[in-house]
């Protein structure tokens, strides 16, 4: 019992240290086989449980909120016969999981359900013969309690899990803990960095063939599939070309791709807006729209909301930093209504994760 208690204070220090990113993934399937011990009220006459070897299935709707699938067992003593009588004990139901900070390496989460306890005497050959319903072979069970997930990797955490079981034949309170490994499955990743910069390189390769550069660099991840995003992916321009790309055309665009639920300008496209800034001090008459966009994971008003932050950042940026005035710059967000490749894969969905802007000039 004392290296039990040691292995979870270790485990809960080593959870509050820790530090990271969202790994929480919408749409994710669970698999988390667990190790713990289960405690009996001194009034049912049952030893502690130990060990209580379990296994938890769940699906997480989005990073918030998820269902658990559980079932637990363990082989005790029932202490109110002499000698003690040996007993087995399977635990099971289904919770609510709720997370209270998903965008965190180490993930605090609150849970309560319904179940089931079953009890296998070896003694009696049915319930009449316990003397009292505290020895009933079934019991209709409700919990509550909390946990907290350790994520190592973007598909697998260490998971610590307290819960309060209250039996309801005759009320009991009965307490259940248990460390487990969190494995994950499918549903949307937190960060797209490998693709994007495995895509520098190709960008590289195109750029010769470019019929006409564009203001900024684009960083898609993926540019093989259309001829359109081979054009727009490219090193930055040099600022003569970016003029002269709007003294010819009278048009020239930017666009910014972002991470995984996020709003944050990455520091390589920083150099983009920059040179567009640029471009617009030289033509103090042109003024530039900002549009936010997402991919279709999440609900869609969400999406709307976080395409707006988008949007805004960039335009932030532009009057913080490139010393634009604020009102030659229109900030929309659209959402996931206005897709630019497909959101059936990762790839499409990076594409999508974007803000363009803009700058129409009439010479």
């Amino acid at each position: 019992m004392k290296k039990f208690v040691s292995l979870l204070v270790v485990m809960l220090v080593m959870l509050l240290v820790s530090t990271g990113s969202a790994q929480v993934r919408p749409g994710s399937f669970t698999v988390a086989p667990t190790l713990g011990l289960y405690t009996f009220e001194g009034n049912e006459d049952m030893d502690q449980a130990l060990p209580l070897v379990g296994m938890r299935l769940g699906y997480n709707f989005n990073k918030y909120l998820g269902v658990e699938g559980y079932v637990h067992y363990a082989k005790t003593d029932n202490n109110f016969w002499t000698p003690k009588d040996s007993v087995d004990f399977t635990g099971y139901g289904a919770e609510v999981i709720f997370h209270l900070l998903p965008n965190y390496k180490l993930v605090p989460f609150l849970a309560a359900g319904v179940g089931g306890a079953h009890y296998s005497y070896g003694v009696f050959e049915d319930d009449s013969d316990y003397g009292t319903d505290n020895y009933k072979n079934n019991k209709f069970t409700f919990d509550y309690g909390c946990g907290l997930k350790w994520f190592l990797s973007d598909w697998f955490a260490l998971r610590f899990d307290v819960r309060h079981v209250m039996p309801i034949d005759r009320f009991h309170n009965n307490m259940l803990v248990s460390l487990g490994l969190n494995f994950a499955f499918g549903g949307a990743k937190k960060t797209v960095a490998a693709p994007v910069s495995a895509a520098e390189p190709v960008m590289e390769e195109v750029k010769p063939q470019a019929a006409a550069e564009p203001v900024v660099e684009e960083a898609r991840p993926a540019v093989a599939a259309a001829p359109a995003v081979v054009e727009e992916v490219v090193s930055p321009p040099p600022k003569t070309q970016v003029r002269e790309e709007i003294d010819e055309m009278g048009r020239a665009t930017l666009e910014v791709l972002f991470d995984f639920d996020k709003d944050i300008i990455k520091n390589n496209y920083t150099k983009d807006i920059d040179h567009m800034a640029e471009v617009m001090k030289e033509h103090s008459d042109i003024k530039l729209t900002i549009e936010g966009h997402t991919d279709n994971v999440g609900k869609a008003a969400y999406n709307k909301n976080l395409s707006q932050r988008r949007a805004e950042a960039v335009k932030n940026y532009m009057v913080t930093k490139g010393g634009i005035e604020a009102d030659r710059l229109n900030a929309v967000g659209y959402g996931q209504e206005r897709p630019v490749a497909s959101n059936k894969t990762r790839d499409g969905r990076a594409k999508n994760r974007r803000v363009e802007a803009a700058v129409d000039y009439k010479k």
